[in-house]
């Protein structure tokens, strides 16, 4: 009743009274709609102005259209919230991950022992134990007993979403081939062994195929507490199990022959393929033999059946246990990567936030909409849904222009982001660009991004934050601005702008107070204000001016874009991409192969979340080099082909640089950027600003692996944006300052200075901003503790030698 209250001023009598009877429960039960949870914290007051803002362009009728569709969005993500809740509810509350961990180690350590026992005809000394060497038939019944352990796990953990979608009966009456499969992969011995009880350790079974034959003999007469009691530690079965198969592929890879040749036809038989996970797309190297992956043979061999082809040694049977697993935790599959021994596979990938309104409400997808508005989004004059109106609104060209200005963060509340609030369990998180706000206001409800509080936090007028609880999720946001005697909390709301706790705001206060002054700074320039959320031209002019950038621009910048890919700088960076891409696909390259794979290298990487960039980064660096992967980086051939185009051309389209920019495009440039070589060149421009980013976190969380390598094999190029970076973030690891406070001359041979324009560190500012470096901050930085440097960076000599090292002109790279 709240919504439809919101909705009254917006629709007609005929389509409120329709609105009416969405949701109402009728005499006959079959002509129930679609249903949506009531929201007794939503006030329709904010409702009713979220409603306005995004649908007032619309006439009434499609205003109707898209709220009906709005609510079956709305209750069908709240189902699918439903099931995902009724699938983890099959899980025990408490995992057992690591006692089952020790459970299952032990057991096999106690097989290991009996190996060696029966090669020596006696019990082992401790040298003898470590001297021994695994036979190849040794690794054949290893590398079987963690393939039979993989599968048990994944039909157990597909019985519990079977069990969960259709009660016990019919969840193992479903899954009841695959039971008995696995069931079969046991024998009774081995089940003995597992099951017996170990004094000290869990007295769960070793091995998951245990409660595998347990389900299989009860198919026919299940008992629910029975059935639930050996599905409730699924999870943790296929955790140890994606934890072991690794380390064993690694330890016996080149022994691994004949186990990786052994055939799949009788499993797949039984339990057959998923959807999610085809054969004729597992593109992993098979462990142990040189064959090309499934996929290729697959494809070599068309009218093969799958089962004829798969071996063991494809490892598909690992990738659909991390299916499995990531789709008990609500996920449509799990994230794979294809590397040279093994797969990586992320069973919780995180979902990358774009700026979709959330569905898990229609308080909050009205909330979601309407701050995209706020920020200047306009909707799509013509759209026959509701995934239409949010797709016209991210895509627009206001938005992206809006989204791409930081805020001032001033110095001292920079250095305290992400502390734990005295006295509270929540944690403070500051506002660095209107993105954030637009995510933070699709979840809360409130008018956070609202166009009057991003102008203020660009000016720097006042300081926007989200207050988070243990669990990451917002609790409240504030605003903060300085008067002379500190920092102090103006406005502070949770969610749909109720009141939160006065303990929170009082306890907020006193620690704000206790914050350092911002340092004086010149007055920044004026800025235009964000367009209004109203057409300022007819969308036929707008369509017109798309079509008419296409035709004139599409064209000359493609062949400057072909022109720029051709260049030999672009073709070297081009193979240390597909370098760093090969440890995931074990494709070699060579010269005369970068033109025809250099689009799969850059889409296969532009793809990768950030953890799995991080990753790759790491993987490849003793292979690439620190120096040659950054030099590779700063390759931009679509950045090179802007800057020969016409500069009529440019003058006349003046939202070209936009396609430089990682952030959603609007809809004029999309068709361009899909357009020929602009395409590739524009991915490897997104690509090299994210893995630029991606050192810049590894640098920031002050990874060892990346500190390792910077005295050896760091030149200047990369060094000094590095040290710019660090000296500006919040201290996070050990450094020393390698000049004093507010001096710019930077000891060292060969001689270099701060304030130098053409000097390598006043170059390198833009690097630097490129690694997420904070260049507001930066000269205040200097003046207060000067240019400072990682300990763990330096190695012999100290900065001198550092220094030298880097600068050396012989340097290899």
């Amino acid at each position: 009743m709240r919504g439809r209250a919101a909705a009254s001023a917006l629709l007609g009598a005929e389509q409120l009274e329709r609105l009416l009877h969405m949701g109402a429960v009728p005499e006959d039960a079959a002509e129930a709609g679609p249903t949506v949870a009531p929201e007794p914290h939503a006030m329709p007051s904010a409702m009713a102005a979220h409603l306005g803002r995004v649908l007032a362009p619309y006439p009434s009728p499609r205003r109707l259209d898209l709220l009906l569709d709005l609510w079956n969005q709305v209750a069908a993500r709240q189902e699918e919230a439903r099931r995902e809740e009724r699938i983890r509810a099959t899980q025990a509350r408490r995992s057992r991950l690591e006692e089952l961990t020790g459970r299952y180690n032990a057991y096999e350590d106690e097989v290991a022992l009996d190996y060696i026992r029966r090669a020596l005809g006696r019990e082992p000394t401790l040298g003898e134990a470590v001297r021994w060497v695994p036979e190849q038939w040794h690794w054949m019944q290893i590398l079987n007993r963690a393939m039979h352990n993989a599968m048990a796990a994944t039909v157990l953990l597909r019985t519990a979403v079977a069990v969960a979608d259709h009660g016990v009966a019919g969840g193992l009456a479903r899954c009841a081939d695959g039971l008995r499969a696995a069931a079969a992969l046991l024998n009774p011995h081995e089940a003995s062994q597992a099951a017996r009880r170990v004094p000290g350790l869990a007295g769960l079974p070793a091995r998951p195929g245990c409660y595998v034959r347990d389900l299989a003999a009860r198919i026919d007469a299940p008992a629910e507490p029975y059935v639930r009691q050996r599905l409730a530690r699924a999870a943790d079965y296929a955790r140890v199990v994606l934890d072991a198969v690794p380390d064993l592929v690694r330890n016996g890879y080149d022994r691994l022959e004949p186990w990786a040749a052994s055939g799949m036809s009788r499993w797949r038989a039984a339990v057959g393929y998923t959807r999610e996970r085809p054969p004729a797309a597992w593109a992993q190297p098979p462990v142990g033999e040189d064959r090309p992956p499934l996929t290729v043979r697959l494809a070599e061999r068309p009218d093969a059946a799958p089962e004829e082809v798969e071996t063991a040694g494809d490892l598909l049977w690992y990738g659909e246990l991390g299916d499995a697993l990531a789709q008990l935790n609500g996920h449509a599959h799990a994230t794979v990567g294809f590397q040279v021994i093994h797969p990586y596979v992320d069973w919780d990938p995180v979902p990358e936030h774009d700026l979709t309104p959330s569905l898990d409400t229609v308080s909050s997808a009205l909330a979601g909409a309407a701050q995209l508005v706020s920020l200047g989004a306009r909707p799509p004059r013509r759209c026959r849904g509701w995934r239409e109106l949010i797709s016209g609104l991210t895509g627009s060209l206001e938005l992206t222009q809006a989204l791409v200005e930081p805020f001032r963060l001033p110095e001292p509340l920079a250095a305290v982001d992400g502390t734990t609030i005295p006295g509270t369990d929540v944690r403070i998180e500051w506002a660095r660009n209107p993105r954030a706000l637009a995510e933070w206001a699709s979840y809360m409800g409130n008018c956070i991004a609202h166009p009057y509080y991003v102008e203020e936090a660009v000016k720097g007028a006042c300081v926007l934050a989200a207050l988070r609880g243990p669990d990451g999720t917002i609790q409240a946001n504030a605003e903060i601005r300085h008067h002379r005697s500190g920092w102090h909390l103006v406005e502070i709301q949770a969610r749909f702008n109720a009141d939160p706790p006065s303990a929170l705001q009082e306890r907020l206060s006193r620690w704000l107070a206790t914050l350092a002054p911002p340092p004086r700074a010149e007055r920044p320039p004026a800025r235009e204000p964000l367009p209004p959320s109203v057409r300022e031209r007819p969308p036929a002019a707008r369509a017109r001016r798309a079509d008419r950038l296409f035709t004139e621009v599409s064209g000359p910048l493609a062949k400057l874009a072909e022109h720029a890919l051709a260049h030999p700088s672009t073709k070297a960076a081009l193979l240390t991409l597909d370098a760093l891409n090969r440890p995931r696909t074990a494709a070699p390259a060579t010269d005369a192969q970068v033109p025809a794979p250099a689009a799969d290298v850059l889409t296969a990487l532009r793809r990768l979340p950030a953890d799995r960039m991080d990753r790759a980064c790491l993987d490849a660096l003793p292979v690439i080099g620190l120096s040659r992967l950054w030099h590779a980086t700063a390759v931009r051939p679509l950045a090179r082909a802007l800057s020969d185009l016409d500069p009529g051309l440019r003058a006349r389209f003046d939202n070209l640089d936009l396609l430089l920019a990682d952030a959603p495009l609007p809809a004029s440039l999309r068709k361009p950027a899909r357009h020929g070589p602009i395409a590739p060149a524009r991915s490897m421009e997104l690509v090299n600003r994210r893995l630029r980013a991606s050192l810049g976190r590894l640098a920031r969380t002050a990874n060892p692996l990346l500190a390792e390598h910077i005295p050896h094999h760091a030149d200047a190029a990369v060094l000094c944006p590095l040290i710019i970076a660090v000296t500006t973030w919040p201290p996070a690891q050990p450094t020393i300052p390698i000049t004093a406070p507010g001096q710019a001359t930077v000891p060292g041979f060969p001689r270099s200075d701060l304030e130098d324009p053409t000097g390598p560190w006043r170059r390198a500012l833009p690097d630097a901003a490129e690694l997420g470096a904070d260049l507001d901050v930066f000269w205040d930085r200097v003046a207060s503790d000067g240019l400072r440097v990682p300990t763990a960076w330096l190695g012999h000599g100290g900065w001198p030698a550092l220094w030298q090292r880097a600068t050396r002109p012989s340097r290899t790279r």
